[in-house]
């Protein structure tokens, strides 16, 4: 019987990232589009999100042309509850919006065990104060969709937000989100593709429309150690109508404990 031998370091990265241990279930398959998970019951997760725009109206990304971090910590309170806190640092080509950029607070509950329902669906709360920008409070309602059919996966996310500005008045924003991704060669590499954007009413404006599409790649691995799982997500793209005309990239690191 002849032996196997991997003849070439590319190939054996490429085996290594294809056959790495499942990393626990809350790792994302997209950027921006949220699936329908929480995290385990006592499991802490660690994010670093990174994101870049060259406009600066990507959601969750800087208030101007430049770059926002964020470090998020998730715990899962039961096995269907789970609770964020993000902060958030900016580094922009806008005077005065360079440093700390305020907090976020999300918590996200399944409405019912996984696979019960056509679709699996989670409710998402959020809440920011933000230092940078023409907003300083924001509050958010959304609602995530999604369903697994052998290795695709197809989620949907529809949300009210209302910002209150710095001067007083309220901004009511509708957000959409639609993410399609596939398991390559099992489920540690997930290619995707997402769509995400949002419709906006300044005071005294006429309505704006926002809409952003690009490709995003995941990796995920599983541990055995204190860590139990990392995981790594990239994307971009670029705004397709309306006000939305730009770039973003984006990179979401996780660490699962």
């Amino acid at each position: 019987m002849k032996s196997f031998k991997i003849t070439s370091p590319i190939t054996a990265v490429a085996l290594a990232l294809l056959w790495s241990l499942p990393a626990r279930a809350d790792r994302r398959a997209y950027t921006e589009t949220y699936e329908a998970v929480t995290a385990p019951e006592g499991e802490l997760d660690v994010e670093v999100w990174n994101t870049y725009s060259d406009q600066g109206e990507v959601t969750n990304g800087p208030t101007a042309r430049g770059y926002r971090a964020m470090l998020e910590l998730e715990y899962g309170i039961t096995s269907r509850w789970d609770l964020a806190l993000y902060n958030m640092f900016d580094v922009t080509s806008e005077s005065g919006s360079t440093g700390y950029a305020g907090i976020k607070v999300e918590t996200r509950y399944r409405l019912v065990p996984a696979a019960t329902w056509f679709v699996d669906p989670v409710l998402y709360l959020e809440y920011q104060f933000l230092r940078h920008g023409d907003a300083r409070h924001k509050a958010e309602l959304k609602l995530i969709l999604a369903k697994d059919v052998g290795p695709w996966n197809f989620a949907l996310n529809a949300a009210a937000e209302v910002e209150r500005l710095v001067d007083g008045g309220y901004v009511p924003e509708t957000e959409y989100a639609f993410g399609v991704s596939r398991e390559l060669a099992g489920p540690a590499l997930k290619l995707g593709v997402e769509a995400f954007g949002k419709a906006e009413k300044p005071p005294e404006e006429e309505t704006e429309a926002f809409l952003w599409v690009g490709p995003a790649l995941s990796w995920a691995t599983g541990f055995s150690g204190p860590m139990s799982g990392f995981w790594a997500t990239i994307g971009g793209g670029r705004g397709v109508v309306g006000e939305s005309n730009a770039w973003y990239a984006k990179a979401i690191l996780g660490f699962q404990f």
